[in-house]
């Protein structure tokens, strides 16, 4: 499992690293050419394109983070390296565990850098955003399990978006010719599915709900506190996406199984 997390990585982080780094190192020259007294059209001209290069190296760099992450799971375990990679001493399970850390990390490295670089941009020093956040660390258990709860919804999000495209590619492997078009309809009508199937649910649960056991959560809510109900709703959005995130896990992991086909 290390072993794969340690290539997984070498294999992602040498092309995006660079590009977070070409991405906050623009936001700090835009950041100097805005600090020169613009006199001249030439003056006015320079921030303007390099604010544009900017914002192209930020687009840029969310938009390789994900096809990178994407053409590693396709090519990977379902392309000509399946052959080598099934034959390893691991189970498809550590396959997909060790694709998803690396997904989560990846993409929390390209919003952390985004977050850097627009901080920088908007004439901000770095210290003084460390010291910034350093003031707002959690100085009592309540806020300190609040951002843990936070911080647990995120990296369960970010697994989800990365577990519901490695189910989408592998059901679109299914197909016997056009698979990846047939992985982007699959994207396409699962996640329209799943936003009507949530609307939907949201829409009816209450007519669907009977009356004594509402009156009965009118009286429980009442007696939560603000803080008590905001915990709640945390822990609820967390349990939701870890079943997702189980869902797309196990539908990915039962075809990479069952019905696999490198040719």
């Amino acid at each position: 499992m290390l072993k794969l997390l340690k290539y997984e990585w070498k294999a992602c982080a040498r092309t995006c690293l660079p590009l977070y780094g070409v991405l906050i190192l623009m936001s700090f020259v835009t950041h100097l050419l805005y600090s020169i007294p613009q006199n001249s059209i030439f003056g006015v001209m320079l921030p303007a394109i390099s604010s544009m290069l900017y914002m192209g190296v930020m687009m840029a760099a969310f938009v390789v983070t994900a096809v990178i992450l994407i053409q590693r799971f396709y090519k990977n375990l379902l392309g000509s390296e399946g052959y080598l990679m099934f034959t390893l001493p691991v189970m498809v399970t550590q396959h997909l565990f060790s694709k998803t850390i690396i997904a989560v990390v990846m993409i929390g490295l390209s919003g952390l850098s985004a977050l850097i670089s627009i901080f920088i941009f908007a004439d901000r020093a770095f210290g003084e955003m460390l010291i910034s956040l350093v003031a707002v660390l959690p100085h009592s258990g309540q806020e300190f399990l609040f951002e843990l709860e936070l911080l647990v919804l995120a990296v369960l999000g970010i697994a989800g978006m990365a577990l519901f495209l490695y189910m989408c590619i592998a059901l679109g492997h299914l197909a016997s010719r056009h698979r990846l078009l047939m992985s982007i309809v699959w994207y396409v009508v699962l996640s329209t599915a799943l936003q009507v199937l949530l609307l939907m649910v949201m829409m009816g649960v209450g007519n669907a709900v009977p009356e004594p056991f509402v009156d009965w959560m009118k009286v429980w809510w009442s007696g939560i506190t603000p803080i008590g109900a905001a915990h709640l709703m945390l822990r609820f959005c967390c349990v939701f996406a870890l079943l997702s995130d189980a869902v797309y896990f196990l539908v990915t992991r039962w075809i990479l199984v069952h019905k696999l086909n490198l040719e």
